[in-house]
């Protein structure tokens, strides 16, 4: 008689038991999840403690992903006018102070027209340091490439611009810049109170360090809203970005066969202009080899400009000669 009541009641004890398997299984699946998910956490903080992981690769574009700020070199996101470093990708204030193990290069001993940056960091850092700390134009100037001809420039500069605003720390990382015939080191230079700074640095043929005054404040002969306003018809040394207009230009700029037309810009200051070049001259065959490596796009450039006579249109300007690579100016050529 009691067979009838056990059989429904061994059915309910059957699947509560499939239930309560079922629970554990998602229990136990569910605790595996999470304990992954930890592992994997704790992974990431560690590496993440470890400090930057540095990519030869990513190092090696480091010099031409830098944009110009207020009076001196920040890095940003756009290129620098300097000529390719030996390696380079953007790393800015995490980057720590590069040698060649930690970039990847074997051999110790640089090439003929590069700098040993190990050997050297002392003397960079200490004229850096100078550079930087200096309370005059003379101070500043005797830190400085080619003093005899950018002193007077200086002295000008100088009556409308701060000659020191930040607080000076320390030099940061330093690459070797690969320019035959000179020897070049690109730098960082850190702040207290500020963004870093970076500069290009000659050692001369007396072993002496300068520093490159000129496209650390992007100097230009003329302000950039004068030059507009004006429009001189002799040719003015500025330093702009360059890029291919995007679009169709003004019909005062219109290009005829073998000729190219750029879109310029200030790195600091508002307004466009149109410049155009022909592409078979040999004087300006320096110009379309650095837009071409720079892909036509957001290119430092040296360029003398001047205003084609009387013109209607106040975005036409003309090239009048292009000086050094990006915006450092390379002279004759140093052993």
């Amino acid at each position: 008689m009691t067979e009838p009541t056990d059989k429904p009641r061994l059915s309910r004890v059957r699947r509560q038991e499939a239930m309560l398997n079922s629970i554990a299984k998602l229990i136990g699946c569910t605790a595996l999840v999470v304990t992954v998910a930890v592992v994997f956490y704790v992974i990431v903080i560690q590496l993440d403690k470890a400090g930057p992981r540095i990519d030869p690769a990513y190092v090696a574009e480091a010099a031409q992903n830098y944009r110009w700020s207020g009076a001196e070199l920040s890095p940003k996101d756009s290129r620098l006018g300097v000529p390719r470093p030996v390696l380079a990708k953007k790393n800015e204030g995490r980057v720590p102070s590069l040698t060649n193990s930690t970039l990847g290069i074997q051999s110790k001993t640089p090439p003929p027209s590069q700098i040993d940056v190990e050997a050297l960091r002392p003397a960079i850092e200490e004229v850096v340091r100078k550079f930087f700390l200096a309370s005059s134009v003379a101070e500043k100037a005797a830190c400085s490439r080619d003093r005899e001809r950018v002193q007077p420039l200086m002295e000008i500069y100088y009556q409308t611009h701060p000659l020191s605003d930040a607080l000076w720390q320390k030099l940061g990382w330093v690459l070797p810049m690969d320019e035959p015939g000179h020897h070049l080191a690109y730098a960082q230079s850190l702040f207290a109170d500020g963004e870093p700074v970076c500069l290009i640095i000659e050692r001369l043929a007396d072993s002496a360090l300068k520093v490159d005054w000129e496209s650390s404040v992007r100097y230009s002969e003329l302000d950039w809203k004068e030059f507009l306003s004006t429009r001189p018809d002799h040719p003015t040394l500025f330093r702009v970005i360059a890029s291919k207009p995007i679009g169709t230009v003004d019909a005062a700029t219109s290009v005829s066969v073998g000729q190219e037309v750029i879109e310029l810009k200030h790195p600091a200051e508002q307004g466009t202009v149109y410049a155009y070049f022909n592409r078979d001259d040999p004087q300006f065959r320096p110009l379309l080899d650095q837009l071409q490596s720079g892909n036509w796009t957001n290119v430092p450039l040296t360029l003398r400009l001047c205003y084609p006579g009387p013109t209607s249109n106040a975005r036409a300007v003309r090239i009048a000669g292009v000086e050094g690579k990006g915006w450092l100016i390379l002279h004759h050529k140093r052993s």
